[in-house]
C-alpha cells in the first residue's frame, strides 16, 4: 500500500455513514518504523561495503514520499571510481511494520533475477539480497532504479496528475501496453523456469483456493477475523470457486498501475512491487488491477478518466491476449475486494499504532475497501 503525502478528498459516493466513518477519504502521511527517524548519512554508512555499494563512494540516499507499508524505500545515488553515477533502490522488510505476513524478500529477489535474466519482462536489474535485519532492520534487496514515471495513488490518477493530463488516445495507448506487459507475465511458462517457489509457502497446491486460501488463514494478522462483510465473502468465494483454467502461472500480486514504471513512449520500463506474487491464474492478477482501478475512482467517490478502456472491454481484450477463454472476472474481482480489504486494515491498524496522523483525522482507508466489497458482493448475490 502506498502512502505518500496526506490527501484528503471527496468520496460522496461511499456505500453509507456507517460503512465509511467519515465523507472524506484520508490517507497516512508516511511511514512508519522504529528507524524511519535514520538519516541519510546513517543509511548511507549501514549500506557502505554491502553489494553493490563495495568498491561505490555513496553519495545521497531519499526516502520517497510515495512509497508505503510494505517495505522501507531508499533512492541511493552512489558514484564509480571514474566518477561514473549510479542510481539503486533499496527495498527493506522490517518486521515491526510489515503489511504482509511473510515479507518474502528473497523470492522477490530471485523471481526479479530469473525474470530479468531469461524473459522479456520488464523489471528493474537486481544486484544483491540481504537476509540479516541487522543493518536496515529487516532483509533488503538492492536493485537499479529505473527511470520514468510511476501514476500516483493518493491523489489519484483518475483526479489529477500527468496521466489525468494526457489526451484520452494517450490514456488508452498507456491502458493496452500495460495489459500487455502483464499478459506477458502470464503467458511465461512457470515451471520451466523454475518459479514454484513464487507461491506461498504455507501450503495447498497452486491456484486460486490457495491464494484465498492464503489470506483466509491470516485474518487475524490483518485484523479482521470475524469481521461480518469479510466473513460473508469468504464463504461466497469458497462456495463459488471456479475451475482452474490451466496450468498455473506466474501471478505479479499487486498488479495495478501504480506499479509500473513509465517510458516517454507510455510504455512500462518496468513492472515493481512483487510482494504479492504467487502462482494461479491469470484471472486473479486481471481482477486486481480492475478492483484497483475501480477503487480509486468510484471507491473514493471520484469519475473514472475518459479514454481509459472500460472493464469489459479489457476482458475481452485480455482473453485475446491470453488465447482462451476468461474464468468468471466477477469472482476475481469479489478475490481481489477480499483481499484488498485485509492488507487495508493493516495498513491502518499500522497507521494508529504509529500515531502519525493528526488527531480527530479519520482514516477511512478501509471504510472505502470494505464498501466497495460490500457492494461487489451485492451485485454477484443478487441483492443490487
Amino acid at each position: 500500500m502506498t502512502a505518500p503525502a496526506q490527501e484528503t478528498v471527496p468520496a460522496q459516493k461511499t456505500a453509507s455513514t456507517q460503512e465509511t466513518a467519515s465523507t472524506q477519504e484520508t490517507v497516512p502521511a508516511r511511514e512508519t518504523t522504529a528507524r524511519h527517524a535514520t538519516t541519510g548519512s546513517a543509511y548511507a554508512a549501514a549500506l557502505a561495503g554491502t553489494p553493490p555499494f563495495d568498491g561505490l563512494r555513496i553519495t545521497g540516499t531519499e526516502r520517497p514520499t510515495a512509497t508505503g507499508f510494505a517495505a522501507l524505500t531508499l533512492f541511493v545515488t552512489a558514484e564509480e571510481p571514474d566518477g561514473t553515477e549510479r542510481r539503486f533502490v533499496v527495498r527493506a522488510a522490517p518486521w515491526d511494520t510489515r503489511v504482509y505476513p511473510e515479507p518474502r524478500i528473497a523470492e522477490q529477489y530471485e523471481l526479479l533475477r530469473i525474470l530479468g535474466r531469461e524473459t522479456g519482462v520488464p523489471v528493474p536489474a537486481v544486484h544483491h539480497c540481504e537476509p540479516s535485519a541487522r543493518l536496515l532492520g529487516g532483509p533488503f534487496l538492492v536493485m537499479d532504479l529505473v527511470p520514468g514515471r510511476v501514476p500516483p495513488d493518493f491523489p489519484s490518477y483518475h483526479r489529477q496528475g500527468w496521466i489525468a493530463g494526457l489526451p484520452e488516445e494517450d490514456r488508452a495507448r498507456l491502458w493496452w501496453a500495460t495489459l500487455e506487459a502483464m499478459a506477458g507475465v502470464h503467458r511465461l511458462d512457470a515451471d520451466r523456469l523454475g518459479l514454484g517457489f513464487a507461491a506461498p509457502p504455507d501450503g495447498g497446491p497452486p491456484g486460486t483456493a490457495q491464494q484465498l486460501e492464503h489470506y483466509a488463514r491470516h485474518t487475524a494478522f490483518f485484523g479482521r477475523a470475524g469481521d461480518p462483510v469479510l466473513t460473508e465473502a469468504l464463504s461466497w468465494l469458497r462456495t463459488h470457486l471456479p475451475p482452474e483454467p490451466g496450468p498455473p502461472g506466474l501471478l505479479w500480486g499487486d498488479a495495478r498501475l501504480g506499479n509500473v514504471v513509465y517510458g516517454e513512449d507510455l510504455r512500462p520500463a518496468a513492472l515493481i512491487d512483487w510482494e504479492m506474487t504467487g502462482l494461479g491464474p491469470a484471472e486473479v492478477d486481471l481482477g486486481w488491477f480492475l478492483w484497483m482501478d475501480r477503487f480509486l475512482s468510484e471507491g473514493v467517490g471520484g469519475e473514472r478518466l475518459a479514454g481509459l478502456p472500460g472493464h469489459e472491454e479489457t476482458a475481452e481484450r485480455y482473453g485475446e491476449l491470453l488465447g482462451r477463454p476468461l474464468g468468471p472476472l466477477p469472482y476475481y474481482e469479489v478475490l481481489a475486494g477480499f483481499r484488498f480489504a485485509l492488507i487495508t486494515s493493516r495498513v491502518e491498524r499500522l497507521v494508529l499504532a504509529a500515531r502519525v496522523m493528526p488527531p480527530g483525522v479519520p482514516l477511512v482507508l478501509h471504510a472505502n475497501a470494505k464498501a466497495q466489497l460490500r457492494r461487489a458482493l451485492d451485485r454477484v448475490t443478487g441483492r443490487s
